[in-house]
């Protein structure tokens, strides 16, 4: 059975009512969970995903580390579980979480694009960096790396709150999938930090680098480096410094880019002591720009598919 067409089904206790999105990691699903009459989100992970012999044991640990991180701004894991589907032929293994309704950060990338809306401002870009920044920091103290910080893993509710979604999972993955097959840790290539392509270790500065590179889209509505293959992205990251940010927008000041270009080191150790560091590096840096209009960005709500 193909994950993506589960909608109908129950896992669990869970009622798999529409699916949401999908991706290589596997899909999502608004269900509905009966006992406790709320709606949930499930992520079904991929199947194809699922080949090492220890998958069940990694999947069980790292489920439960990450339903133990409870921060407000870290999206809350009710439950997981597995379950045979399709005659006993497929094991499905899902993870229940908090339905956030306001969209991911790569829906309202999208739609700016789409209708040419301003960019966000640098102060409203600032406030969701120290949303962010603060529940990483969080996972950093207990030992939790998330090692896949991208737009598609922020997720916001209806008041524009943002949330990280995804902590474990590419972890979990990290055995199983990779680019070139030589043992580099998992992540997404626009996003990942210079020691992730080596294979070396990953640690907290890796999750700020990616936030770097967010906020660089963020700003420009372009990445720091752009190829179209995983090499050339590699060999950009590795050995190229940024586009500068003036190239792009020349409204914005030489602090706001020295912060971003040390965030964005190639070395772990020249950047930030900690994420929240970077997060208050750019709020300062932001506070010497002329003030700006803010725009809604993370608060307007986003056009829904109409019901089917």
């Amino acid at each position: 059975m193909i994950i993506h067409e589960l909608a109908g089904k129950n896992l669990g206790k869970y009622r798999l009512v529409k699916l949401l999105g999908e991706g290589g990691m596997g899909a999502v699903y608004r269900a509905y969970q009966e006992d406790l009459e709320r709606e949930v989100a499930v992520k079904v992970l991929s199947s194809s995903l699922v080949t090492q012999p220890d998958y069940v044991e990694r999947f069980n640990r790292e489920a439960k580390t990450a339903a133990a991180l409870e921060h407000a701004h870290i999206v809350p894991i009710y439950d997981y579980g597995m379950q045979s589907v399709a005659d006993g032929a497929t094991l499905i293994y899902y993870v229940v979480m908090r339905l956030l309704t306001g969209g991911s950060l790569a829906e309202r990338i999208a739609h700016r694009e789409s209708t040419q809306r301003p960019f966000p401002s640098p102060a409203e870009i600032s406030t969701i960096v120290q949303q962010l920044a603060s529940a990483l920091d969080y996972a950093h103290t207990r030992g939790v790396v998330h090692r896949d910080i991208k737009a598609n893993n922020v997720m916001f509710d209806d008041q524009g709150t943002a949330f990280v979604v995804d902590f474990g999972i590419a972890k979990l993955l990290d055995a199983t999938s990779n680019i070139t097959g030589t043992g580099m840790t998992m992540g997404t290539p626009s996003y990942m930090a210079p020691e992730q392509w080596r294979g070396d270790d990953v640690g907290p500065a890796s999750d700020q680098y990616a936030l770097a590179v967010l906020v660089y889209a963020l700003l420009t509505g372009r990445l720091p480096f752009e190829a179209e293959t995983p090499f050339q992205m590699m060999h950009k990251h590795l050995n190229e410094q940024p586009t500068p940010l003036s190239l792009h927008r020349a409204d914005l000041s030489p602090e706001l880019e020295a912060t971003l270009h040390k965030a964005l080191a190639k070395e772990a150790s020249g950047r930030f002591s900690r994420v929240r560091d970077f997060a208050e590096a750019l709020q300062t840096a932001i506070h010497k720009e002329a003030p700006r209009q803010p725009t809604g960005f993370f608060v307007t709500p986003l056009p829904r598919p109409a019901p089917t």
